[in-house]
């Protein structure tokens, strides 16, 4: 998502990722009794988990230089929001019910070594070219009128303050080298 602010600055663009993530289908597959591409899809997701895991393991432990996160296409997605320039929140769904204590307990856990990662977020800006340009043209009109009018105050008639033209900046690079030799 990127974003402009109309009354701030035009020039200035606030860049954000949003990521939605359902991780549910950790369950034991010989409890849910699962088979065939539901059973597959239930193996996928238990194996992704498992590294994700890893990796949030890696990220919490500050004396590791490596983290796995291009070990699942889920952690490389998710490489912003775990160890990254992000804010994140995370929201955790158990059952209480007796037969699901243990998935409850597993992903309880989980939740806790999530709650260890730390990241540092800090607002994404980036300048817009285009716009610096215009600003910069609008502010050296501005303030060519303000010198007019400081020389017309001043009576020193009408002075033009245009751009060189290249036989004028050629003549000013001879005079700044023989000055500067």
């Amino acid at each position: 998502m990127e974003s402009k602010s109309r009354v701030e600055s035009s020039e200035k663009i606030v860049s954000s990722k949003l990521h939605l993530v359902d991780l549910a289908g950790s369950e034991r597959t010989k409890k849910t009794g699962s088979e065939g591409i539901t059973l597959k899809e239930a193996n996928y997701i238990n194996k992704s988990l498992s590294f994700l895991e890893m990796v949030v393991i890696a990220s919490c432990d500050k004396t590791r230089e490596f983290i796995p996160y291009r070990q699942s296409k889920l952690t490389n997605l998710l490489k912003d929001s775990i160890g990254g320039n992000s804010r994140t929140v995370v929201i955790i769904n158990i059952w209480p019910e007796p037969a699901h204590i243990e998935e409850s307990i597993s992903t309880l856990k989980f939740g806790t070594r999530l709650m260890k990662v730390t990241n540092e977020a800090v607002i994404n800006v980036h300048l817009d070219p285009q716009q610096l340009i215009k600003k910069y043209e609008k502010e050296i009109r501005e303030l060519k009128q303000e010198l007019a009018m400081h020389d017309t105050l001043a009576n020193r008639g009408r002075i033009t303050y245009d751009s060189y033209t290249p036989e004028q900046q050629y003549e000013i690079q001879k005079v700044i080298s023989r000055r500067d030799s």
